[in-house]
């Protein structure tokens, strides 16, 4: 039977204490509060996160923390809503959360971004790379949704995962769907120049979408959701064996 008790927030200190007897696994969603187009709120990338992180955890019995809500956001930083961390003030977030979750007890901790930017991912790598140098019976992961995502089976998706496109629509209309409004989703692939270090990316596009978002729907949310809950359970099940 799979523990009932997974998420973090809603437990006291006894229940933690209880839970680490059973399990030193937690999954940690990284998301961001950041603009997603005119038809998805900025608590997007959050959302998809956490809500992985609930399934995963109910399936393979393992524990949740609160979602961390900020992310560095360069590429959308200039749109009014998106709030941004420092590469520096990441990694250094990242870090304390390792150290005081291993000083509890945690020894297995996944990340799981659901902000992808290039520069979120490289400062979780490098914050991850020093702490398994720092503990060694420390085992930690980060989730790479693209890389699963192309398991989805041929013809499912017409692209692969953007910036408030298909796939992220199609997962909040499944998971939340009073939350967008599809009668502003739209169609925008920007053309950012090449080698240019951009100052204010609303130059480039006018809705914030990288993809197209009129393709998603609730059937192709749930089909994205099922792959991944079920290839994330995977990696932590086999990771640490």
């Amino acid at each position: 039977m799979v523990p009932t008790k997974t998420l973090v927030e809603e437990m006291t200190w006894k229940d933690i204490q209880a839970r680490l007897m059973e399990t030193k696994t937690i999954i940690i969603p990284f998301g961001s509060t950041e603009e997603h187009g005119h038809h998805l709120p900025l608590s997007t990338d959050t959302q998809i996160a956490y809500e992985l992180a609930v399934r995963v955890a109910k399936k393979a019995g393992v524990l949740v923390a609160p979602p961390i809500c900020y992310g560095v956001c360069r590429r959308t930083g200039s749109f009014p809503g998106t709030i941004s961390l420092s590469f520096e003030t990441l990694r250094l977030l990242v870090r304390d959360l390792v150290e005081s979750l291993y000083s509890q007890g945690f020894r297995d901790i996944i990340f799981l971004p659901g902000h992808l930017g290039d520069a979120q991912l490289v400062g979780m790598e490098l914050s991850a790379q020093e702490a398994v140098k720092n503990y060694g019976d420390l085992n930690l992961a980060i989730i790479r949704l693209p890389k699963i995502l192309e398991k989805l089976p041929q013809g499912l998706v017409s692209e692969p995962l953007g910036h408030a496109g298909e796939v992220e629509t199609s997962i909040m209309l499944a998971i939340s769907p009073n939350q967008v409004s599809m009668e502003k989703a739209t169609f925008e692939r920007p053309n950012f120049p090449p080698h240019t270090i951009i100052r204010d990316s609303k130059i480039f596009m006018k809705s914030g979408v990288m993809g197209d978002a009129t393709k998603a729907t609730v059937e192709k949310g749930e089909a994205i959701l099922e792959l991944l809950v079920e290839e994330i359970s995977k990696i932590i099940q086999q990771l640490y064996v």
